[in-house]
């Protein structure tokens, strides 16, 4: 009941939050992966998270409760693994079917090592066996090139947000990081600059620019073509 609450009265608060979808002529992907292990105080099971970039624009995202309790924070992160693969292995072939064929490997952001190890190891460990089909379908699209894992530290894990509980500014600075803003701020235009994304040049930057109207056309047409 008290989170419940606790999400309408944030609702109330940020009745106007959207996602800002920028005018980056790149069409690569990038994802971010965690786990919280464990963070049910009733079933003590994990919930995953992940994120997906397309260019510099925040297409895809998941927060869900594991269907298993995990025995380490390491099978947490994998399990949450699994699932992000699969989600870039169904995005890379809608992708190609449009013609971007020039997308993998899909760099993949984990904070954890003993995951990042697991899925890079040929061997299976008797610690393992329990996640073991988990094990094969990452390595599997791991050897297929579809993505590429690499550790970054927790302090700039994205995914966070959908994992745990942030405090005030950590939670606004990922969403500023992920493109989540409110048209109050946009309102007469503003360059919108988001950490991960590469350099650009003076007349990108000027393009990127955008009014609260433009904004609002925006999130309908993701609203409408997602419904």
């Amino acid at each position: 009941m008290r989170a419940g609450l606790h999400v309408l009265q944030y609702l109330r608060n940020e009745p106007a939050l959207g996602i800002f979808l920028n005018n980056s002529p790149t069409f690569d992907l990038l994802a971010y992966c965690d786990a919280d292990w464990a963070s049910c105080s009733h079933t003590r099971k994990s919930v995953s998270g992940f994120v997906i970039f397309l260019g510099n624009s925040l297409i895809s995202w998941k927060s869900k409760k594991q269907a298993t309790v995990s025995l380490s924070s390491a099978e947490a992160e994998y399990r949450s693994l699994r699932r992000l693969t699969a989600e870039l292995s169904w995005l890379s072939r809608l992708l190609s079917e449009l013609g971007l064929t020039s997308i993998t490997p899909i760099p993949v952001k984990c904070d954890n090592l003993a995951a990042i190890y697991i899925a890079k190891n040929p061997v299976f460990h008797e610690r393992t066996k329990h996640i073991e089909l988990d094990c094969h379908f990452v390595r599997q699209k791991l050897m297929e090139g579809l993505l590429s894992l690499s550790y970054t530290p927790t302090q700039q894990q994205l995914a966070d947000i959908c994992t745990k509980p942030l405090t005030g500014i950590q939670h606004h600075s990922i969403l500023s990081k992920l493109g989540v803003f409110a048209p109050s701020n946009l309102r007469g235009g503003v360059n919108i600059a988001i950490s991960h994304s590469r350099p650009r040049n003076a007349n990108a930057q000027q393009n990127s620019k955008c009014t609260a109207e433009q904004f609002q056309l925006l999130i309908m047409g993701s609203t409408k073509s997602s419904g």
